[in-house]
């Protein structure tokens, strides 16, 4: 709840002060606002850096948890993907296993093994990470076996789970079983019922399995290539959290994922997709983020899994450059506000980089998701008809299956064969069973395309003769292009090298240099005496070209070649160097160190400590590297940065004095500018974008016609352009309302508005001082006017015995509405001291000049009376006065008159005592109640809403008024300011 302005300023008066500020003399106000405004801006200054980073901390890590969601999620959808396309393939293989036995009995089998065997390799040998391939009839016993022969005649599957879960009633269509463990390597099966066989009927329908083995470390090999990141995993796990494959641990063991861990949880509600965080014990108890794809039509989800600690590490990688930025910004804003602005500049450079790691990591996965995409492939008869046609054969040609199938692949596509080219090349292939190179094929609009081609020969397993071809294509059209747009790149640089005079240059591991023939030149080494000795020639080593630069230049070499001994890498150095005529000029040198073959060397070399040798970490070898890189003459570029920096300064410091914001808005495309100070109007965030939608959304909504107008007028070809507008705005952040004055100007090309630029200034202080001028002129009014109406009611509720006795009690009256209105007025009508109006009423008695005269005496705290109740208050102080001067102790000699006041906190009363002693004897209760009584009644119990109770002792009169500190009444609230105080 927010207390009124004379409340809140009542409070802070009455409110102790803070230990370790110095006492503030007198009672002005400005003296403490001064302490406290000081107070307030140490706490601000220190507390504002603190607020910056835990902001830029918080943004840090939304920005790495997201990005690291959306690489988890982009694995697990090529993983997911990958996996289908494998798994159903090996389900496919099973089916095309059991079709080789369809019609035949266990009994055939045995007798046929050796030809069965040699089909079911055959079958095998074209899946890349398959193992094996067993046949086992209804009693688990194997019957055939891809990876041996004879087999044994054990029943060795009848304790497997695949074979369990097959001989159910509900028995799935495949099987996917857990892992085991055979010669130290790690497989799974894949396995259906065996059907179709020629065995009499076998009961529940089973009549054994057929299974294709899979190695895990090859399929674990295939996942890791979509791994974004080399701390994470992708793993493939049963619906049961069965782990069957993970990238990171491809022999196993792989434990059972726990009942109770989330994987389980959302496994058994079916989920196909979810992102979640756990700890669970299989992934030894460290927490990891984990993205789930299902499988489709099978109960396998593929997981990609990356470390909490990596997230953690990535953000702190990021929060370093602001935590080295914010904790000194800590002092340095108390004394220099202009750090601020470097601070910012820090944080949009940061912002940047993390954009720029967002979008290359964007681009790694959409490559890498195209790249996984299915292989255009088909399958056709010895004839050339077309049997099968993939999906990637869809995209590839435009035909769709429909159309394809059954139509001559050469016709279909007219490919381009010379004469007698593709009779030889079937001669070749039926020799050597494969065939690959380049066909030059049409699409279905007719466009014309370059295909990588391998054609593979297909024979029956059975008789071995050939069948089918089976044909793989890659589209080398872009390629092809590429070479050709590569080749004219190459060329297009050779010429902007020349024009742009970079010149290239490498150093290698002996220090010899091998240069472009500028470079001598570049540097100011070209034929020309120096230091007294003539060169005829320049340097060949990287000794003799760093000898002769000035010192500056080989102190900053020479610390750049020992970086690079140690660990290569990229380097970027700008040194100073000595032209021929005395001059200095500036170059950029840039490159990289890459390490050569490995040295055989067993000690370092003595005479190159400092060159691009380096000792191993065990001295027994050295590593050496080539540096390869181009210098550019950057003098001009040097001085441009100069003089900008200069002219942005003065512009900095202008606009920082004038306290201005800037805005440009480019009407074609839309393009909103803010400076710092435009973006703290209207409260956004330094990461936020400015666009016109957030302008339009910060507007006040009463506001926004004017704007629309103002901008209409502007926007007019026919005016002058001038843009100008005063209007509110609501912080984003903060949601405070500020005014802000606007002037721009409108550049028109063409007769069309195509610019805004101008100038923005917070004018809410000004506002506000209107605002409360106005609110001060009401107050008065309405003070004014029930300043009439009390006196009117006083005028015709008094009653006296003569004239000039009533003239008398009206002129008092008055004057105590009189002082009460000149207390208000000089606190501006924001309240009146309570001391203040008992004063007013009492001053003749309070100096105790004369001996044995009635005199007054007032104690009590300070409390501040709200000013609609002032006034009420007087005219009931004035009242008891006028009692006391007429009946009671200030109407005697030795009189005296107590007034005490204190602030009851438990039952939030402000308690007056008004104490009489010394007066005329009281013979009991008065036996009228005349004007002033009723004012005093009415004024507390009515209009106050207290209590007030009366006592007519003998010595004088003791009356005690209760009056709440805040108060609603009928109509009205009083409040009076002591409250803060009190509570």
């Amino acid at each position: 709840m927010r207390l009124p302005m004379s409340q809140a300023r009542g409070a802070a008066a009455a409110a102790p002060q803070a230990p370790g500020w110095p006492e503030i003399a007198g009672s002005g106000g400005r003296a403490r606002r001064l302490a406290r405004s000081l107070r307030w801006l140490l706490i601000a200054a220190v507390s504002l850096p603190v607020a910056i980073t835990a902001a830029g901390g918080w943004l840090a890590w939304d920005a790495v948890w997201r990005e690291a969601r959306i690489d988890l999620a982009r694995q697990a959808d090529a993983s997911a993907e990958y996996a289908s396309r494998v798994l159903l393939t090996y389900s496919l293989a099973t089916g095309r296993l059991n079709d080789l036995l369809r019609g035949l009995t266990d009994a055939e089998i045995t007798v046929r093994e050796a030809e069965l065997h040699a089909a079911a390799k055959a079958l095998v040998s074209d899946l890349p990470q398959a193992s094996a391939a067993y046949v086992v009839d209804r009693d688990g016993v194997p019957l055939l076996a891809a990876d041996r022969l004879p087999v044994p005649r054990i029943p060795a599957a009848a304790d497997r789970d695949a074979f369990a879960a097959l001989r159910r009633p509900d028995a799935p269509p495949i099987h996917i079983s857990q892992v085991h463990h055979h010669d130290g390597r790690a497989f799974f099966a894949i396995s259906r019922r065996r059907s179709g066989s020629g065995n009499p009927p076998a009961s529940g329908d089973f009549d054994g399995l057929v299974n294709i083995s899979v190695e895990s470390a090859l399929l674990a090999e295939r996942l890791a290539r979509l791994m974004a990141s080399p701390e994470g995993a992708v793993a493939l796990i049963r619906a049961d959290g069965t782990m069957l494959v993970r990238s990171n641990r491809p022999d196993g063991p792989y434990p059972v994922l726990p009942p109770d861990g989330a994987f389980r949880r959302l496994a058994g509600a079916g989920v196909e997709q979810a992102t979640y965080e756990t700890a669970d014990p299989v992934l030894r108890g460290v927490s990891h983020l984990v993205t789930l794809r299902r499988l489709e039509t099978l109960p396998v989800y593929a997981a990609a899994i990356l470390p909490r600690d990596v997230i953690v590490a990535a953000w702190w990688r990021l929060m370093l450059p602001q935590l080295a930025i914010g904790l000194p910004a800590m002092l340095a804003l108390v004394c220099l506000a202009l750090l601020v602005r470097r601070g910012q500049l820090d944080l949009i450079t940061a912002n940047t980089g993390l954009e720029a790691q967002f979008a290359e990591r964007t681009a790694a996965l959409a490559e890498l998701s195209g790249a996984l995409d299915l292989t255009p492939c088909m399958i056709t008869d010895l004839d050339g008809r077309i049997l099968h046609w993939s999906a990637g054969c869809v995209r590839l040609y435009g035909f769709s299956p429909e159309e394809a199938l059954g139509q001559p692949v050469s016709r279909l596509l007219t490919t381009e064969f010379s004469p007698g080219e593709r009779e030889a090349l079937l001669a070749s292939l039926l020799s050597l069973g494969q065939w690959q190179g380049e066909l030059r094929q049409s699409r279905r609009d007719g466009s014309r395309l370059v295909t990588g081609t391998q054609w593979t020969l297909r024979r029956d397993p059975l008789t071995g003769a050939p069948n089918s071809i089976v044909s793989t294509r890659t589209d080398l059209s872009a390629l092809r292009r590429a070479e050709r747009a590569l080749s004219r790149s190459e060329a297009r640089l050779r010429r902007a090298q020349e024009a742009s005079g970079a010149v290239a240059f490498e150093v290698d591991e002996h220090g010899q240099v091998a240069a472009d023939a500028a470079l001598p030149g570049l540097l100011g080494l070209d034929g020309a005496a120096r230091d007294g000795v003539p060169r005829d020639e320049p340097p060949r080593d990287i000794e003799g070209y760093v000898a002769l630069l000035p010192p500056a230049s080989r102190a900053a070499i020479g610390t750049l070649r020992r970086r690079l001994a140690r660990a290569g890498g990229t380097f970027s150095l700008e040194f100073r160097v000595t032209g021929l005529a005395g001059g200095t000029r500036w170059l950029l040198a840039r490159g990289e160190a890459t390490e050569t073959a490995p040295a055989c060397l067993t000690e370092p070399s003595a005479d190159r400590a400092d060159g691009f040798e380096a000792e191993r970490a065990d001295g027994s070898t050295a590593r050496h590297w080539l540096v390869a890189g181009i210098i550019l003459d950057v003098t001009e570029r040097r001085a441009a940065e100069a003089a900008l920096a200069e002219s942005g300064e003065r512009l900095r410091l202008a606009q920082g004095a004038a306290e201005f914001g800037i805005f440009d808005y480019d009407f074609p495309s839309g393009a909103t500018t803010w400076d710092t100070r435009m973006r703290q109007f209207w409260g956004l965030p330094e990461e936020l974008e400015v666009t016109n939608r957030i302008f339009l959304a910060g507007l006040h909504p009463d506001d926004r016609q004017l704007r629309r107008e103002a901008i209409r007028r502007a926007m007019d070809p026919a005016g002058n352009g001038a843009y100008q507008l005063e209007y509110r705005v609501i912080g984003m952040l903060d949601g405070q309302e500020r005014w802000v004055s606007t002037t721009g100007q409108v550049h028109f090309a063409a007769g069309q508005p195509v610019r805004l630029t101008g100038l923005a200034l917070d004018i809410t202080a000004r506002k506000r001082t209107e605002q409360r001028n106005e609110l001060l002129m009401r107050e008065v009014d309405h003070r004014a006017k029930n300043a009439l109406a009390v006196v009117q009611a006083a005028l015709r509720l008094s009653r006296a015995e003569s004239p000039a006795e009533l003239v008398r009690i009206v002129e008092g009256r008055v004057a105590a509405l009189a002082r009460a209105q000149t207390i208000l007025a000089r606190r501006r009508w924001e309240g009146a001291e309570l001391r203040d109006l008992l004063e007013g009423e009492l001053a003749p008695f309070l100096t105790g000049i004369r001996r044995n005269a009635p005199r007054a005496e007032l104690a009590g705290p300070v409390v501040t009376v709200a000013a609609h109740a002032a006034q009420p208050l007087c005219m009931a102080i004035h009242e008891l006065a006028t009692n006391a001067l007429k009946y009671g102790a200030l109407s005697h000699a030795g009189g005296l008159l107590q007034v005490d006041w204190q602030l009851d906190a438990a039952n939030r009363m402000l308690v007056l005592r008004w104490r009489e002693t010394g007066g005329p004897a009281l013979a009991g209760l008065p036996r009228d109640r005349g004007f002033g009584s009723r004012v005093i009644e009415q004024t507390v119990q009515g209009q106050l809403g207290g209590r007030l109770q009366r006592r007519w002792l003998t010595n004088g009169l003791a009356c005690d008024i209760e009056i709440p500190l805040s108060w609603t009444g009928p109509g009205q609230v009083v409040v009076l300011d002591g409250e803060a105080a009190a509570a």
